[in-house]
């Protein structure tokens, strides 16, 4: 369905805000989504998994282009797309908290991918529409300068932004110093002296016990080190440091049966490529770097949850 002509016949005054509209939610989907997962700890076989396939709208908008040409006005799209994408940012923020945040986060994002690349389609066509052909080949430049500024402040300015919030608000960072001396101590053991730093009223801060630790060169069995990880890492869920029902959710999520795809040609081809294609897998040591184990806990009760990274 045509579009009527703009009531206001200066282009300047919707231009420039309908392509920064249009860039800053492709950016946001493409870049600002892996830097977020990134900081929340999503492993990169996941990000490159995952976030991958966010650009699929943007290949197969063609598919449904039509549609917008035929239903309703493009004006019209353009304000229903812009609320979706609204709605797409508000569902990220309010899902990160929550305990399967990747899966929540990711459908939002799909749901921005999806209203942006019909948004980019809507506001091409209203702009063919809404200017003349010498307007078209004047503003051609000016709208691809907005579409960049977008660019820009989303994978520059709204990163940094969101650094400087995070390093300057919350508990104080912790300093920590590690050194490399021959005839250190070799920790035998995670006794429980070490584990508890000391308790003071006051600001709340982070505690780390201690935080200056000498660390010997020599190679320890890996056994060794294994029992000491094991045991720290049981310390912290017995005191409920991790949250073991939710990881233990995950890890039997994980542990389902492959998908048919899976069983049928990534993994038969995976096999493949690794008999013969892949390295020639080397003897394995028996002995590891050596370690040392410390303690982090708050000055006082907290009264909340605090989550700290």
């Amino acid at each position: 369905m045509p579009d009527s002509k703009p009531t206001s016949s200066n282009p300047w005054t919707w231009i420039p805000s309908l392509y920064t509209a249009e860039g800053l939610p492709y950016v946001l989907v493409m870049t600002v989504s892996v830097v977020m997962y990134k900081g929340l700890g999503i492993s990169n076989t996941d990000l490159a998994l995952y976030t991958s396939w966010l650009y699929l709208p943007w290949v197969i908008k063609p598919l449904w282009s039509p549609v917008v040409d035929i239903l309703r006005t493009r004006r019209w799209w353009i304000w229903v797309m812009q609320i979706l994408i609204g709605g797409g940012l508000a569902g990220v923020a309010l899902t990160i908290p929550a305990p399967n945040f990747f899966q929540w986060t990711l459908a939002c994002f799909w749901l921005l991918a999806f209203s942006s690349a019909t948004h980019d389609i809507a506001a091409d066509g209203f702009y063919l529409l809404a200017t003349t052909e010498k307007e078209q080949s004047f503003f051609v430049g000016i709208r691809t300068t907005f579409y960049r500024i977008a660019t820009i402040f989303g994978q520059g300015l709204l990163v940094i932004l969101a650094g400087y919030i995070q390093s300057h608000t919350g508990l104080a960072k912790v300093e920590i110093i590690v050194g490399v001396k021959p005839d250190a101590a070799v920790m035998q053991s995670t006794d429980s002296d070490w584990r508890w730093g000391e308790m003071t009223e006051g600001h709340l801060r982070i505690v780390a016990k201690p935080q200056r630790i000498q660390i010997a060169p020599q190679p320890r069995a890996k056994t060794e080190i294994a029992a000491l990880i094991a045991d720290a890492k049981n310390w912290n869920t017995t005191n409920n440091f991790y949250r073991t029902q939710q990881r233990a959710q995950a890890n039997g999520k994980k542990g389902e049966g492959k998908s048919w795809w899976a069983q049928g040609v990534s993994g038969q081809l995976g096999e493949f490529l690794r008999t013969h294609l892949g390295r020639k897998s080397a003897a394995i040591s028996d002995v590891a770097g050596n370690i040392a184990v410390i303690s982090l806990n708050l000055s006082e009760p907290p009264g909340k949850e605090i989550v700290v990274t």
